[in-house]
């Protein structure tokens, strides 16, 4: 199937557009294409045996502008992003608070505290308009551990200790719900999440952690192809011949399992683009690491006389090398060019969000303590670059910065 049903779900479909549509998708045609390509060159890569006149693909195209002119207005005429507080001065001031219509990650390693932001914002979204919050309910989806409702409730007591009775923050106000993998998660945020949210005006959806399912679901199989693999190179009767059969390689099959994953990674953020515009709310989610590798300088060892020009030319390329562009979406020092983390899930979830935020865990040499920083990636409404240190309270997260109790 195209992708047209899922950057436009509401898109009118009759059944000569259904099946045309079925082969459109076979042929991997986008909705860009669609858009782009004249209806000549769109003929040319749809199957001989469908009969399709170039008048059917002329009006698809322009059935399909006229809806994407419709949906600009639409979307022009919906109400302006809101934002939700951080309950900390120094925070709201460096991410300028959680906006809603739009996707915010938070990214850090194990224990660094992303989970102790996300509880934290399922509370403050409850708050009054005046007080930096929308008013409205959360509802936590967890594909990890299950919510941790001592943790919120030790949240919630602080956060109420200075509020009147009817503007207190409740527990009852946050919605779990535990995915447990891949395609459970994707049914639930499809089709029983958006009911969830029209039902009761939910204003913040978090997904802790977005890359839990993907890296289980995509990584499996190529476990078990390795161990298929050394089974069958181990057995006796195995034969040369076996390896000549046409079976897809081992780097094939992984091509077309991230290609895969992209896939569904852009599926889940239009779904929740869609419900974060439509109904004005915020979409926060977290995000695990990964280990960042950079070749040795072994590795870069000359091989031959040539290899001081090709030499001056990589130099002339590195801007444009992944290396060099990690720190500016994946939130890299440029101390880091021989290891450290960057967040999971690659280029392609990266271009899907809004605001980046990258929280670190390290030590302190002297006394040993775990310290933690935070850091905006990239943003389009934050200044990307500056970095304060936190600490995980009573209260839930604050800036080492905003000093005593005083978070409002």
């Amino acid at each position: 199937m195209s992708d047209l049903l899922t950057l436009f779900p509401t898109f009118p479909l009759t059944p000569p557009v259904s099946n045309l549509l079925n082969f459109i998708g076979d042929a991997r045609l986008t909705t860009a294409d669609l858009v782009a390509l004249d209806p000549m060159s769109i003929s040319r890569r749809l199957p001989s045996q469908l009969n399709t006149s170039l008048l059917e693909l002329k009006s698809l195209q322009r059935t399909l502008v006229e809806h994407i002119h419709a949906d600009i207005a639409r979307l022009s005429s919906l109400p302006p992003p809101r934002t939700i507080t951080t309950h900390s001065p120094t925070l709201d001031r460096l991410l300028n608070k959680i906006p809603t219509q739009a996707i915010t990650e938070f990214a850090g390693e194990s224990g660094s505290g992303k989970t102790q932001i996300l509880l934290l914002l399922t509370l403050t979204v409850q708050l009054s308009p005046s007080r930096g919050g929308l008013g409205r309910p959360a509802v936590y989806i967890s594909t990890e551990a299950p919510l941790s409702t001592l943790r919120l409730i030790q949240m919630k007591n602080y956060i109420s200790r200075d509020l009147p009775v009817g503007e207190q923050p409740t527990t009852d106000k946050v919605f779990s719900i535990v995915c447990s993998d891949l395609e459970t998660q994707e049914h639930i945020i499809r089709y029983q999440l958006p009911v969830l949210v029209q039902k009761f005006n939910v204003g913040l959806v978090v997904i802790d952690s977005i890359a839990a399912n993907f890296r289980a679901e995509f990584e499996r199989p190529m476990n078990r192809n390795k161990k298929l693999r050394s089974s069958n190179t181990s057995t006796p009767s195995s034969s040369p011949s076996s390896s000549s059969t046409g079976a897809p390689s081992a780097g094939a099959r992984h091509g077309s399992q991230m290609a895969q994953r992209g896939k569904e990674m852009v599926r889940l953020a239009a779904t929740l683009r869609h419900l974060a515009i439509n109904h004005n709310l915020a979409v926060v989610v977290s995000n695990q690491v990964s280990d960042k590798f950079t070749p040795s300088a072994s590795s870069r060892t000359p091989l031959s006389s040539s290899s001081s020009a090709r030499d001056r030319d990589d130099d002339d390329d590195d801007i444009m090398s992944l290396d060099f562009q990690l720190k500016w979406f994946a939130g890299c020092d440029e101390g880091l060019e021989g290891g450290g983390k960057i967040p999971a899930l690659g280029l392609v979830w990266a271009n899907l969000l809004a605001t980046r935020v990258v929280i670190r865990k390290s030590e302190d040499p002297k006394t040993g303590e775990s310290r933690r920083s935070l850091r905006v990636a990239y943003s389009n409404r934050a200044l990307a670059g500056e970095e304060v240190g936190i600490e995980v309270f009573e209260g839930g997260v604050k800036s080492v910065n905003d000093g005593g109790d005083e978070c409002s």
